[in-house]
């Protein structure tokens, strides 16, 4: 008994590398994730067109509005690229709904968009051009029996490369480009973890 648990011990310390993202997802979820098609890549030019044109405007309002580190950023961005999302015609903005209803602040996915004749997730991120090629994890996907993720659809990662103008990753940041990438090709990695919680970790008896 105790081998087989070492095994699998060994298992999980080595990890998964090199799975396609898209297969987690199918796998979780029950749905696909699916390739953007020409059709969807209309409805993304239309995005991209509208970052491209008031970019300048929403990065002055970034720099006067948000106050904190870089890695608080990304969930203040999410709710102000709903807002401008809005204002594009026919394009419609929602927190995701799990599967047995209800919405969720946190974990994946940010946004689910629709329009006329294309939807899609959409994950927002922040970036600096001095952390682009880092190898730290940034990105992260907890499967779960109650997912957000409940529609066959692309899956869309809109990122905005920011600079502290401090250069301390705090406040003010101001916007210096955006990237926006399908994630039907991205390979992530596994690694599990055990954890405990403050009640399991403080009732163990003391020495």
């Amino acid at each position: 008994m105790y081998n087989k648990f070492k095994a699998f011990m060994r298992s999980l310390i080595e990890g998964t590398t090199a799975i396609y993202f898209r297969d987690v997802i199918k796998a979780s979820t029950n749905t696909r994730m699916r390739r953007v098609n020409d059709k969807a890549r209309k409805e993304l030019l239309r995005i991209k067109t509208y970052f491209k044109k008031n970019l300048p405007l929403i990065s002055d309002y970034v720099k006067s509005h948000f106050v904190g580190r870089s890695n608080e950023l990304s969930n203040w961005m999410e709710g102000e690229v709903a807002k401008e999302l809005i204002k594009i015609k026919g394009f419609e903005i929602k927190k995701p709904v799990r599967i047995t209803g209800g919405m969720l602040s946190s974990a994946y996915p940010d946004l689910y968009v629709t329009t006329k004749s294309e939807r899609f997730y959409l994950e927002i991120k922040v970036f600096q051009n001095k952390t682009s090629n880092s190898s730290l994890r940034t990105f992260y996907y907890k499967p779960s029996d109650n997912s957000k993720v409940t529609v066959s659809c692309p899956h869309i990662l809109l990122a905005f490369e920011v600079e502290s103008l401090k250069g301390n990753n705090e406040s003010p940041f101001v916007i210096k480009d955006f990237k926006m990438i399908d994630l039907y090709d991205l390979k992530v990695r596994l690694k599990p973890e055990f954890n405990a919680s403050n009640i399991e970790l403080y009732k163990c008896a003391q020495t």
